[in-house]
């Protein structure tokens, strides 16, 4: 089976990223319709992952952590920065593969 990728964010991010193939998309108005979109997404057996902007994943707050932890574990949420650009203290992807892999990858540059 292959699985789809959907995006919420900001208007700009989100069509970029349809652009790009992300098959669903949903623009971030209220947080009221964002959370039953994102209700549709973690309830859909065809998505596999969910790309969600920084800033929309902190407007939605507890609501959206709640989601998060009681979710199926398909689809896999990723937060991405949006046209603003952010810096989070924590990169989620490495602190997902430390909790799967059970170590911590890292990486050195080797000098010329």
């Amino acid at each position: 089976m292959s699985y789809r990728i959907a995006v919420v964010g900001d208007q700009d991010t989100v069509t970029g990223l349809a652009l790009a193939g992300a098959t669903y998309a949903h623009i971030h108005t209220t947080n009221e319709e964002t959370l039953a979109k994102l209700n549709e997404f973690f309830d859909s057996e065809e998505i596999g992952v969910l790309l969600i902007t920084h800033r929309v994943a902190e407007e939605l707050g507890y609501d959206f952590r709640r989601m998060v932890r009681t979710k199926r574990l398909l689809p896999l949420v990723l937060r991405i920065p949006d046209k603003t650009g952010y810096v989070p203290k924590v990169d989620e992807l490495r602190e997902i593969i430390r909790r799967t892999v059970g170590a911590e990858i890292m990486i050195k540059k080797e000098s010329s």
